[in-house]
């Protein structure tokens, strides 16, 4: 580094002449100075400056780069970039009471005569049961393949027409407890006893596993069908690992692993991914013992409820009350006030609210 003296330039250190050559520079610069007409603008990128005697206002043909103790002035808001709007989320849960319907009073009309007759805003009706058949015409090629496709076209035209008298649509799908899977073992899916032989629960059903990628990627297709048919709200019931019967005797293995809800948890995320921007409500039905317990068995946790679902719906026994239920949901960061539909028998109907 170059040593500077008070008045910003270096002295000669060489063998005499040195007035003479301080004269020869001063008349150097006031030479200079007469051609330019102006002064030096003192400044350098580093913050370094030319000797400060020199005279102000001129500036060079050569850009100068601003010191860095100049004035930086703030961007407009306005002209910086907009992030991209964020997908729209399904609307806000609000109460509800529903009842039990099935796909032929939909198509008949008697759907909407029932709601109005047991006092409901909203029906539920199942489009994909225990033995795998769906209820609408899928183009999922898997469910082809099983032979579980409907032949009935109608079932979107109903749909609209219970729409537009303000009815509330709720489709209600089994998901990994599924006869035409388990049947047909997609993927290797199956899941088994200890003993080699099929698991079946105290229904006399069988089970296929949540860790199959193929099983989930089809549950998720057939969701997003339904979110495009004008279905407002989507209810997952066995969507998660078996809770009821001898769940004892079930052999651990990679489609029965020691840890389940995090099996879970990813089903959840892909099916919640796939429906998103889509106005469809996810919710869950669940067993009220099974939430209780935390669900430990089935991998389907209250804290997962509380983060992919917007309604729980509850199905109690005598050995679970709704208080119980209430507390496990408050816990876990939910509003049963809300979130929570139990399942009630009026009349011979099933009422949920």
């Amino acid at each position: 580094m170059r040593r500077r003296n008070r008045m910003g330039y270096r002295g000669y250190q060489g063998r005499g002449g040195g007035a003479s050559t301080f004269l020869k520079l001063i008349v150097c610069i006031l030479a200079i100075l007469v051609v330019g007409g102006g002064g030096y603008l003192l400044a350098l990128n580093n913050g370094g400056a030319l000797p400060s005697w020199l005279p102000q206002g001129q500036t060079t043909d050569t850009p100068q780069t601003p010191a860095s103790d100049t004035p930086t002035q703030e961007p407009d808001p306005s002209d910086s970039p907009q992030p991209s709007p964020t997908p729209s989320q399904a609307p806000e849960t609000e109460e509800i009471r529903a009842v039990d319907v099935t796909v032929s009073q939909l198509l008949d009309g008697s759907a909407q005569t029932l709601a109005q007759q047991t006092g409901c805003d909203a029906v539920v009706v199942q489009v994909k049961g225990e033995w795998g058949k769906l209820q609408w015409p899928s183009q999922a090629a898997l469910a082809r393949q099983l032979g579980t496709v409907s032949t009935t076209q109608s079932l979107t035209q109903a749909l609209n027409a219970l729409t537009a008298q303000d009815i509330y649509l709720v489709a209600r799908v089994d998901c990994f407890r599924d006869q035409a899977l388990a049947a047909a073992n997609v993927g290797g899916s199956l899941l088994m006893a200890r003993s080699g032989n099929r698991w079946y629960d105290f229904m006399g059903m069988s089970w296929v596993s949540p860790v199959n990628t193929q099983v989930r990627q089809y549950l998720v297709e057939l969701c997003v069908e339904l979110s495009q048919m004008g279905f407002d709200e989507l209810v997952l019931d066995s969507a998660y690992f078996p809770d009821q019967g001898e769940v004892h005797v079930l052999a651990q293995s990679t489609n029965y692993p020691q840890t389940r809800a995090t099996v879970v948890e990813q089903f959840w995320q892909e099916v919640t991914q796939a429906l998103e921007g889509s106005q469809v409500r996810l919710s869950a039905q669940v067993r009220g013992d099974s939430l209780v317990e935390g669900g430990v068995t089935s991998g389907m946790t209250p804290q997962l409820l509380a983060q992919y679902t917007q309604r729980v719906w509850v199905t109690l026994n005598k050995a679970t009350t709704q208080t119980q239920v209430t507390r496990a949901l408050t816990q876990a960061g939910m509003d049963p006030s809300r979130q929570l539909v139990v399942q009630e028998n009026t009349s011979g109907q099933t009422i949920w609210e």
